[in-house]
């Protein structure tokens, strides 16, 4: 099973709406718990992070390419909700 389908299995467990389940929302997740495809979930780092860093993390370690102008999409679909539900933290 892949990291993605492992964060959504998680997603789906703390019971998060359906559209913060999606690929981009556990991706989003696996950059900010600083996880790599061929990591353990043990070796989950927090830190700060910046949209622009996690586009990067994403981009590089799973096959994606999103453009710098989907900082607002990322916000707007995860961080937001993910704020919402205490899993993250502002600055």
């Amino acid at each position: 099973m892949s990291k993605v389908d492992e964060a959504g299995q998680i997603l789906r467990a703390l019971e998060v709406p359906k559209r913060q389940q999606a690929p981009l929302c556990c991706r989003v997740l696996l950059a900010l718990a600083n996880l790599t495809e061929d990591q353990s979930w043990r070796e989950a780092k927090s830190s700060w992070m910046r949209i622009h860093d996690m586009i990067a993390f994403i981009n590089e370690n799973y096959e994606t390419d999103y453009a710098e102008n989907s900082r607002e999409t990322l916000r707007k679909q995860a961080i937001h909700h993910f704020r919402n539900a205490a899993f993250i933290i502002d600055n």
